[in-house]
């Protein structure tokens, strides 16, 4: 007869053993929080704007009353009744401003500028929704390859119940796609753990083993295996014990998470909560979307208004908190904040702009060189040779390209990026 841990494992065997994968997980976290807080923690949170952001209304700064250098940024007054946008600068940072349509991006700078740089002239390659958002996180249009929120999972989080949290949005895992777990809507079955019927309550249920657990509960099967003595095994089931309790804080945590972004204080505190508890270290998340409006280009003003009103209340939120080894959460903490591609320079027909594969980034905390806009576009909008060490124009540089910013965002974070980006020269003007 086939003994239990040489069944597949499954989680009716789980089941059978009285165990919760929630439970295993949470059995090392104080050890892991304390290693954290003892070395250098480097979290990382990465936002991801739907739809393709009109850069020249914030980052990509062109002058928005030239009308001969081949970039609209405003909808004519005439048309829109709009004032027309100007171009502003706070602690180093140049930026457009329309303090009428989006006085949030002016409180944003007014409170961040000194931790915060942009990344314009980069160049997407598609102007296709999915590719785009593939090649902006991982540099390929290959299904193979991780994106850079994964990656920084691997190299800062690997032992850690869930390295890499993906609250909403797209992620591609790679070949570390067991790192990550995608929350769903009811966040009390979060973290990738299913609530599943109890084998002698129908009307109850508990949580079964998610695929990240998998290697956890096979170890835990082994070595209850190898254990003859019943003392010892007493002892073992003592701690399973108080692991079920630590895997109850875990699922108190889940239903904390908020999948919504919208608040962004509320999601800051409950990030919080999960990077101090040891739970992950790298999170993605659904930024504001809304952002592929091909006519009425005024409906930008709109998306950007929610989107740095979130953000300086996200910043906000981790600045207030405490970090593990550092004064605050956003001293370790770097935020990434992107979309799949631009809009195009010029207005269409309907006074909307479309798709264009020339991009910005936005970057705020840890290792971030603030105070800086790096890289730039022409009169075209296209991106322009420049020094990747100091982000300015420069006709013996390169133009910027996606995979160069990848492989500059995983060594920021403190991944070699030539393991993940072979032959990739790293974009790093924005690294301290």
């Amino acid at each position: 007869m086939r003994t239990m841990w040489e069944d597949a494992l499954s989680r009716r065997t789980v089941l059978k053993l009285g165990l919760s994968g929630a439970a295993l997980l949470a059995c090392p976290w104080a050890a892991r929080r304390e290693a954290l807080a003892a070395g250098n923690p480097h979290f990382l949170v990465t936002f991801v704007a739907d739809g393709g952001w009109d850069v020249t209304q914030v980052f990509d700064v062109h002058d928005p009353l030239d009308a001969t250098d081949g970039v609209d940024v405003d909808v004519p007054t005439a048309v829109s009744g709009l004032p027309p946008s100007q171009i502003a600068s706070v602690g180093g940072i140049t930026y457009t401003s329309n303090p009428t349509t989006r006085p949030a991006v002016d409180t944003f700078f007014q409170n961040w500028a000194a931790r915060t740089a942009i990344v314009n002239g980069i160049a997407t390659r598609s102007t296709s929704h999915d590719q785009s958002r593939q090649l902006v996180l991982t540099g390929y249009l290959d299904p193979t390859r991780a994106d850079f929120a994964v990656i920084a999972a691997h190299e800062n989080g690997v032992d850690l119940p869930l390295p890499h949290l993906l609250l909403s949005g797209p992620s591609f895992g790679g070949p570390f796609a067991g790192l990550s777990a995608r929350v769903g809507g009811q966040l009390a079955s979060a973290l990738a753990y299913n609530r599943i019927p109890s084998p002698t309550d129908p009307d109850a249920t508990q949580l079964g083993v998610s695929a990240v657990g998998e290697a956890y509960i096979r170890q835990a099967l082994e070595k209850q295996r190898l254990l003859d003595d019943g003392g010892i095994l007493a002892d073992r089931a003592t701690q399973f014990r108080e692991a079920g309790v630590r895997g109850d804080k875990l699922v108190n945590l889940a239903s904390s998470l908020p999948q919504n972004a919208n608040n962004g204080a509320a999601l800051a505190t409950s990030l919080g909560n999960a990077f101090r508890s040891g739970m992950t270290t790298s999170v993605t998340v659904d930024g504001t979307g809304g952002f592929d409006t091909h006519a009425d280009n005024t409906q930008q003003n709109a998306r950007w208004q929610q989107l740095f009103t979130f953000l300086d209340a996200f910043l906000n939120g981790l600045a207030t908190q405490p970090g593990l080894a550092a004064p605050s959460l956003l001293d370790e903490t770097t935020v990434v904040y992107c979309s799949e591609f631009a809009r195009t320079p010029m207005l269409n027909g309907d006074n909307g702009k479309d798709h264009h594969p020339w991009n910005s980034m936005l970057l705020v905390g840890k290792r971030v060189r603030g105070g800086v806009t790096v890289g730039m576009s022409d009169g075209d909008q296209e991106g322009v040779k420049v020094s990747f060490s100091t982000g300015l124009p420069d006709a013996a540089g390169q133009v910027v390209d996606v995979q160069n910013v990848v492989a500059g965002v995983l060594t920021l974070v403190g991944a070699n990026a030539g393991d993940y980006l072979p032959n990739v020269k790293p974009f790093t003007a924005m690294i301290a």
